[in-house]
């Protein structure tokens, strides 16, 4: 289903000599990174969706669905309060649809929006692109603030986690 929804979004535009790649699951993660004072600790996702349109040789699209109940951190405590924290039965997926796309020397700038925790927020994303034979890969990091996306944040002994996510992407498509 996720798959049709970021389809639909990428048909939007003339697909007449277009070529559409989809991510690799079996080599894809997002891992994020979050902080207390007194530790830090990640979760990462490897069941991703996402398709990649391809106009020429340059990136002209990308829509990547990565559900929240999927980012595990090893830990089942740390998981279910997650869950709970990002309200992941009502906001089930975290999306990225690109709205620009610049491309220049082996880097890539993703302009486009970010839905989580049922709030769209404008994200520029600076990417790193690598071909192997068929396969693109593209990889990087970004910042993501819990508070620009209304995400109360759970406090231990009375200080709460840091506000500021990092998000950690190696996406291969195919």
């Amino acid at each position: 289903m996720r798959i049709i929804y970021l389809l639909l979004a990428l048909i939007t535009f003339n697909l007449s000599s277009q070529e559409i790649k989809r991510v690799d699951s079996e080599k894809s993660f997002i891992n994020y990174t979050g902080k207390h004072f007194l530790h830090k600790w990640s979760a990462e996702n490897k069941n991703i969706s996402g398709l990649i349109q391809i106009n020429g040789e340059s990136i002209s699209n990308i829509g990547i669905v990565a559900k929240v109940s999927d980012f595990k951190s090893g830990n089942s405590n740390l998981d279910s309060n997650s869950l709970r924290v990002l309200d992941a039965l009502q906001f089930p997926n975290v999306i990225f649809k690109s709205t620009a796309v610049n491309q220049e020397d082996g880097q890539i700038i993703f302009e486009g929006t970010m839905n989580f925790h049922g709030i769209e927020k404008e994200f520029s994303i600076l990417a790193r692109v690598t071909k192997l034979n068929e396969i693109i890969r593209l990889s990087g990091e970004f910042i993501v603030s819990l508070t620009d996306f209304l995400v109360e944040r759970p406090s231990l002994l009375t200080r709460k986690i840091d506000d500021e996510i990092n998000l950690e992407f190696d996406l291969y498509f195919n």
